[in-house]
């Protein structure tokens, strides 16, 4: 029995937490916001343009307006052209193709606006925006905000109040003569200037609502935190305006006040005003389904950055309350204070979403933290990410995402989730490196369809989100068990003294001492039952002995353990403000070195041990691609995560630092680093090398309804003996050395079900021992099959009998964004001109297109029924060939596609398949995940292999030979 508080009753504390409220203190409020949680998800990012370079106009003194260029966004254009659009703040815009081609500038705002054009101060200055009309392809209007100074500050008076002005925003609306030119040529006209008392918070955004109508995004000038300004209902600074561009009311009759307005009518009031109380609203986006809700992002002056749902007439608050809390002008330290007692009465808007960043004990400045706001994900091509708002903090390029179905106004705050990046190629990464500076100045973008796009200033690129990553899902977690380590005989103690083992648990009774060498633990024990593991997922109970009412209390979990100076380590704590408490930690001949994503340089993740009560932990390392995340309680989130892949394999252990506690019901599922598969005598010595993955169907795995795989030990990949289990395997050996096959079938032909016999394993997002076969330049796909039933088998998603499939999938690799079904290398029989064929499906790329080599023969003749055949598929992806072989010898046949199907004319050489990992194996049918029948194969399989190379075809001949000669 688990010794915990119940997840469900942890989240409703949590939640509870969450909720603007008033308290009984009134001292400040020293964690605002939970730390944005791992998600266990990455997105891939996939680049697709560099934006041309770019500078202020003079040379800026200030460092953070020196990067490569200034682009701020991407949209596209809304006239069918598939052009995108991306504004430069230096003073051009930007068209380009969807993939990146095609840049050319189509308006330079810098030279259309002349001397007066100012970008050289302030971090918003220059050309900050542009919104296409919904009509653009049919009148040609646009609008743009900039900044002028200089002249223009003399001559040119702010339509609306604008006290002390330093510069002035602008809004222009220009109208292209030839909607459809690839460059700019028409007229302009001044709609809207407004002056800011400061270089800073000057119009963030501009944009069209789902009313047609134009919003604004004004700030606070800089001067909201000594000011009442973003409360002043006289004037637009710390606002969000709405105008119709159409119209002429207006006080300059320069445009129109829409009737609806919520602030139109009211003493003192400017009519363009939407909503009031806001410091620097950067960044407004609607959700395209659902609500269709307006939800935006607020950068804070302090500690607190916000989402809010922004309806008519709300009040954020500001200069009178930071996100959810009380702001006090007069605090020294910026910190932040409850709400108080009455704070009903003034009906703020409190955000939807948020993060914080604490400064330790308090402290004013610049923090280096800004939330960029994002979208709702509406598009189609990553279903994973649907329904969730994503956004970011701007400076070190981190990307969140929340639930927009949690984001409601007055309800408790979402929480927040950090994704994970990834490079096109499936390696982790993050936003710094992919922008080559640690101020990335992230910023987001979206097409027509939905679909999501992120920005760095720091280099000038564009990305495309392409897909997600499961961070911890890729990796084989093994099948080797070691538990009931409870007794003194199964651990290595640092100090034997200080440790009792009364049989249901493991105790560490006596506090460590600090010993020479790095720093790391002072007392651990290491399990010594059992193997070494490599992947390896660690459960277990833990709890902490020590008073919590003494400071910085901890125990941690040891894994990857190979001597006592190297190990990983997760430290559970109490606190998680300074760099040794509550994270990952590496320990390689050195002090330990903190290796999480959650430590910010200030604070970590939230504290997981925060009581003397037993907590559930589970660690996750899965040493084939370096991720680890480590679980407190049941969740379903890590509450920490990290990518390291110095250590491949070690022991698991318990202890502290300084501190006492025990462990129990300690289990310890992986895969043994010290197994290695043995040379098969069933692969002749020409093709040894080049076998990747085996199976004889007479190797069960712990879980008999698995089949180990006896290829290479460092790419072991299990598979699943699908809907029938340890029963599929069958005393049918198909050669001399051969005992045991494997039975595939139909099970209930005429019903609409999901029990098919077939084999496979699946990953969502790769399977990582696979990666023999990720950028291959070639592949070979061996098996002895006899067909035993009805083939082609019946459709059982049809309601006709006489409904056959039309295809009989053998076996195959998938390809790297399949869901199933899409394979990378396949060997099956499918209808190809009206005649049912035996054929070898290679796919080069994914999404990409297919060739297929198709035997002449009926295919009855090469598969007779109730006959072993020995079958073998080569794809030679770099020479574009593909060799198909019954018994040794080759098949004639003919290649089903024209032209280069595979797209391998042309650099770059050689030609490999994609960088992603294959997502799986499928056996006798597709879908090896179990969600559908498709392609069922009444047959059986033995000696099945998977080989990283094309074999020749004396090679095919020479394996055929070797088995069937029965050499041992």
């Amino acid at each position: 029995m688990f010794r915990s508080l119940s997840f469900v009753a942890a989240l409703a504390v949590a939640a509870a937490t969450l909720v603007p409220q008033a308290a009984a203190q009134a001292g400040p409020v020293a964690d605002p916001l939970p730390a944005p949680a791992p998600s266990g998800v990455g997105v891939r990012l996939q680049e697709i343009a560099r934006l041309p370079q770019s500078s202020t106009t003079p040379a800026a003194g200030d460092s953070r307006l020196k990067q490569y260029n200034r682009i701020n966004y991407l949209g596209e254009i809304p006239d069918g052209s598939g052009r995108f659009f991306v504004p430069d703040m230096n003073g051009k815009m930007y068209t380009l193709n969807r993939d990146g081609s095609g840049q050319r500038t189509y308006l330079d705002v810098r030279s259309a606006i002349g001397a007066n054009f100012h970008n050289h101060q302030g971090l918003g200055s220059g050309f900050g925006f542009v919104a296409f009309h919904p009509r653009f392809a049919t009148n040609g209007k646009f609008y743009t905000a900039h900044t002028e100074a200089k002249d223009a500050l003399k001559n040119r008076t702010p339509d609306l109040p604008s006290p002390n002005s330093v510069v002035h925003g602008v809004i222009t609306e220009w109208t292209a003569s030839n909607p459809r030119a690839t460059t700019f040529s028409g007229t302009h006209r001044e709609l809207l200037r407004i002056g800011f008392a400061m270089y800073l918070h000057g119009f963030q955004e501009i944009g069209f609502g789902p009313d047609d109508l134009l919003y604004l995004a004004v700030g606070d000038g800089g001067i909201g935190y000594r000011s009442d300004v973003p409360q002043d209902v006289k004037v637009p600074q710390g606002k969000i305006l709405r105008i119709d561009p159409a119209g002429t009311n207006s006080g300059n009759k320069k445009y129109g006040i829409p009737p609806s307005n919520p602030f139109l009518g009211k003493p003192g009031a400017l009519a363009e005003l939407y909503a009031i109380g806001m410091r620097d609203p950067y960044r407004f986006s609607w959700d395209s389904a659902g609500t269709r809700k307006m939800l935006l992002g607020h950068i804070g002056e302090k500690v607190v950055e916000s989402v809010y749902e922004v309806k008519p007439g709300a009040n954020l608050g500001w200069g009178q309350r930071e996100g959810h809390l009380t702001y006090r002008r007069d605090d020294p330290k910026c910190q932040l204070y409850p709400l108080p007692a009455d704070d009903a009465k003034f009906g703020y808007t409190y955000p939807v979403a948020g993060f914080d960043h604490n400064r330790p004990g308090g402290g004013c400045g610049d923090s280096g933290n800004a939330l960029i706001g994002g979208f709702v994900y509406r598009g189609t091509a990553i279903p994973s990410l649907q329904g969730k708002y994503v956004h970011g903090e701007g400076v070190k390029g981190l990307l969140y995402y929340a639930d927009e179905k949690d984001m409601r106004a007055g309800a408790p705050i979402a929480k927040t989730f950090e994704l994970a990046v990834y490079d096109s190629a499936g390696k982790r990464t993050t936003m710094q490196s992919l922008a080559g500076k640690s101020r990335v100045d992230l910023r987001f973008g979206t097409d027509a369809a939905g679909e999501l796009y992120v920005l760095a200033k720091a280099n000038g690129k564009i990305w495309k989100v392409t897909g997600t990553v499961q961070t911890q899902q890729a990796c084989d977690s093994g099948n080797d068990v070691v538990s009931g380590v409870t007794g003194a005989g199964d651990w290595k103690t640092v100090s034997p003294s200080r440790w009792r083992f009364p049989g249901n648990e493991v105790v560490l009774s006596k506090a460590g001492a600090v010993r020479p060498g790095p720093k790391r633990p002072n007392e651990y024990a290491v399990v010594t039952k059992g193997p070494e593991f490599g992947n390896v997922t660690v459960d277990a109970q833990v709890r902490l002995d020590t008073p919590v009412s003494q400071k910085d209390r901890d125990v941690v979990i040891v894994f990857g353990y190979q001597s006592d100076t190297r190990f990983y380590y997760a430290h559970l704590s109490s606190d998680n403000k300074i760099y040794p408490h509550n994270g990952i930690f590496l320990v390689d001949n050195a002090d330990r070195v903190r290796i999480d994503d959650q430590w910010n340089g200030s604070v970590g993740a939230a504290p997981a041990v925060t009581d003397m009560k037993w907590h559930r932990v589970r660690i996750s390392h899965c040493a084939d691609t370096g991720a680890i995340a480590v679980y407190v309680d049941g969740s379903s989130q890590p509450l920490m995560t990290a990518t390291n892949t110095v250590l491949k394999s070690g022991r698991v252990g318990f202890g502290s630092f300084d501190n006492v506690g025990r462990v129990a019901d300690l289990r310890i599922t992986g895969k043994a680093a010290s197994v290695q598969a043995e040379a098969s005598p069933e692969v002749s010595p020409g093709i040894a090398s080049a076998v990747v993955h085996h199976y004889d169907f007479e190797h069960p795995a712990t879980d008999a309804k698995k089949e180990d795989d006896i290829g290479r030990a460092d790419a072991r990949t299990p598979i699943s003996l699908i809907n029938g289990g340890a029963a599929m395997r069958v005393q049918d050996g198909a050669f001399p050395a051969s005992r045991t096959s494997l039975q595939l079938k139909q099970v209930r032909p005429n019903d609409k079900t999901n029990d098919d016999w077939k084999a496979g394993v699946y990953g969502s997002s790769g399977v990582a021992s696979m990666k023999a076969f990720t950028k291959a330049r070639g592949m070979s796909i061996m098996t002895w099959v006899k067909i035993t039933g009805e083939a082609p088998a019946r459709n059982s998603n049809s309601s006709e009998n006489s409904d056959l499939y039309g295809a009989i999938g053998i076996a195959g690799v998938l390809s790297g964004d399949s869901d199933g079904h899409a394979a990378r290398a396949l060997l099956e029989t499918e209808n190809h001109d009206g005649a049912m064929r035996l054929i070898a499906l290679g796919r080069r790329l994914d999404g990409g297109d297919k060739q297929f080599f198709v035997a002449k023969a009926d295919w009855k003749t090469l598969l007779p029924l109730n006959k072993w055949v020995f079958l073998t598929g080569t794809f030679d992806f770099d020479n574009g060939t593909i060799g198909l072989y019954i018994d040794g010898k080759a098949v004639e046949g003919s290649y089903a596609v024209k032209g280069d199907p595979w797209k391998i004319i042309g650099a770059p050489e050689p030609d490999v398949t994609s960088a992603t990992d294959p997502r799986g194996i499928k056996i006798g049918g597709s879908h090896p995940q179990n969600n559908r029948e498709a392609n069922a194969c009444n047959c059986r399989l033995d000696g099945l292999m998977f080989l990283d190379r094309a074999v020749s075809a004396d090679e095919v001949r020479e394996q055929y030979e070797w088995v069937t000669a029965g050499r041992r």
